[in-house]
C-alpha cells in the first residue's frame, strides 16, 4: 500500500463492523464482504475515543521523523482477558498486516510508522503468527501469506502483544533502524499500544486493492476506562479495584480518578469487601450504611459527605483484626502530623506503619484532605495486601 492510502486507511477505520476504502467504480461483487473479522474475548466494548496520531515517514537519511498528524474520532475494539480474533476470507489474494501505534512519551500523540519502500509493518502467516513486512514484496505470491479462502485463521492477543513489545523496544532503541529519536521504553509503554489490524484484498476482477481495518486495545483481564492514564500512579491500583469488584465506573468508560469519594462508597466497598450482599435496598447505600454501623466501621451519618483521608484511615483500622496498637512516632515525619484529630492517632499511625496510607506529592498527610477514588483503591489495595 502506498502511503497515502495507509494514511487514508488509518483515518477512515471504525468498529468491527469496519469501514472500506473503495476504489470508485469497485466492480468486484466481493469488495464489501472479502472476509469476515470476529473477537472472542471475556469482555470486550467498542468506544468511540478521540485521536491524535503523528505520522513518522523516514528522511533523506533514513531517520524517521514527523511527516503528518491529524486528528480525529473512531471506535476502539477493547478486549480484556483471553482473546483470539477470527479471520476467514471470503475471497482468494487476502492477507493481513499489523501495525503499532504507540504513545511512548505519552503526551497523548501516537506515533505510526511509515517506512514506504522499507514497511515497518508486520503480516500474518498462514499459522497466525506475525512477521516482520521487511523482506515481504507482493504477499498474494506467496503461499504463506497469502489466506485460504473458506478457511478461519486465529489471531491470538498473546501474538499481538508480543509483538508490539518487539515494536515499542524498536522505536526507543538508539540506532535502530525503527527508532524514533527522543522516545524512551519503559513498561507502561505497553498500555498505550494500539494495534491497528488491517485485511487486504488483491481484486482479479478489477484488479484493485480493497481493505477492512480495525482499532484494537488489549488488557490482561479488565478493562480500564480511557481517563485512567497509562502512566498514572495509581493505575494498577484501578485495575486491581476493577478486578476485585470493589469498584465499579461512573460511567460507560469513565473511573473519575480524581473524584471525591463519598462516605456511602466506602461503606459500599467496605461491604462488598466483607462479603456482604448489599444490593437492591433504598436507598442505594442503605444495606451498607447500616452494616457499617452494626460493625462500629462508621457512625452512618453524612452518606454524600466526601471522606477525609484520616476516616478513610478509621474506617479501615475499625475493620482490620485484629487491631494493633501503632506508635504516634511514625507520623512525626510529616510536617502536618499535628493537624490529626485526637480520635484519629492511633488508624492513622497504623496506616502509615503499615504502607496503607502515605504522603501526598508535597509530603503533607493532610489528614483532613479529602480522599480522591484513586487514593481510595490505593488504600483498600494495601490494606487487603498487607
Amino acid at each position: 500500500m502506498n502511503a497515502p492510502k495507509r494514511w487514508l486507511c488509518l483515518v477512515l477505520s471504525l468498529a468491527l463492523s469496519a469501514s472500506l476504502i473503495l476504489p470508485a467504480g469497485a466492480a468486484d461483487p466481493l469488495a464489501t464482504t472479502f472476509s469476515t473479522f470476529l473477537i472472542d474475548a471475556e469482555t470486550s466494548d467498542s468506544p468511540v475515543l478521540d485521536l491524535h496520531v503523528a505520522l513518522y515517514r523516514r528522511d533523506s537519511a533514513g531517520a524517521f521523523t514527523v511527516d503528518d498528524s491529524v486528528r480525529y474520532s473512531c471506535n476502539i475494539n477493547r478486549a480484556a482477558g483471553k482473546t483470539s480474533f477470527y479471520i476467514q476470507p471470503q475471497a482468494d489474494r487476502v492477507w493481513v498486516e499489523v501495525d503499532y501505534l504507540t504513545d511512548l512519551n505519552y503526551d497523548g500523540i501516537y506515533e505510526m510508522l511509515d517506512g514506504e519502500d522499507l514497511p515497518v509493518h508486520d503480516i500474518m502467516t498462514t499459522g497466525g503468527q506475525l512477521v516482520s513486512r521487511d523482506s515481504v514484496t507482493a504477499p498474494w505470491e506467496h503461499s504463506s501469506y497469502a489466506l485460504n479462502k473458506g478457511q478461519t485463521y486465529i489471531l491470538s492477543a498473546e501474538t499481538l502483544k508480543a509483538r508490539g513489545r518487539l515494536a515499542l523496544q524498536a522505536r526507543s532503541s538508539n540506532g535502530h533502524s525503527h527508532a524514533v529519536p527522543g522516545l524512551t521504553y519503559s513498561p507502561a509503554s505497553e498500555r498505550t499500544l494500539l494495534y491497528f489490524v488491517t485485511v487486504h484484498y488483491l481484486s482479479a476482477v478489477d484488479q484493485e486493492e480493497y481493505t477492512l481495518s480495525y482499532y484494537l486495545r488489549l488488557f490482561d483481564s479488565v478493562i480500564v476506562p480511557s481517563d485512567v492514564a497509562a502512566n498514572a500512579w495509581y493505575y494498577d491500583t484501578v485495575e486491581y479495584a476493577l478486578q476485585q469488584g470493589l469498584f465499579s465506573g461512573t460511567g460507560a468508560d469513565a473511573f473519575s480518578p480524581d473524584a471525591y469519594a463519598t462516605r456511602a462508597m466506602l461503606w459500599m466497598v467496605l461491604a462488598k469487601l466483607k462479603g456482604q450482599s448489599v444490593a437492591g435496598s433504598t436507598p442505594w447505600y442503605s444495606a451498607a450504611q447500616n452494616w457499617a454501623v452494626q460493625n462500629e466501621v462508621s457512625d452512618g451519618t453524612d452518606p454524600n459527605g466526601s471522606i477525609t483521608r484520616e476516616q478513610l484511615a478509621q474506617m479501615l483500622y475499625r475493620l482490620a483484626d485484629p487491631r494493633k496498637e501503632s506508635s504516634s512516632a511514625v507520623l512525626s515525619a510529616y510536617p502536618d502530623s499535628t493537624r490529626i484529630s485526637a480520635w484519629a492517632q492511633n488508624a492513622m499511625a497504623w496506616a502509615v506503619e503499615n504502607g496503607i496510607l502515605s504522603g501526598r506529592a508535597n509530603g503533607n498527610l493532610d489528614p483532613q484532605g479529602k480522599a480522591t477514588r484513586a487514593e481510595v483503591a490505593a488504600m483498600l489495595r494495601q490494606y487487603i495486601l498487607a
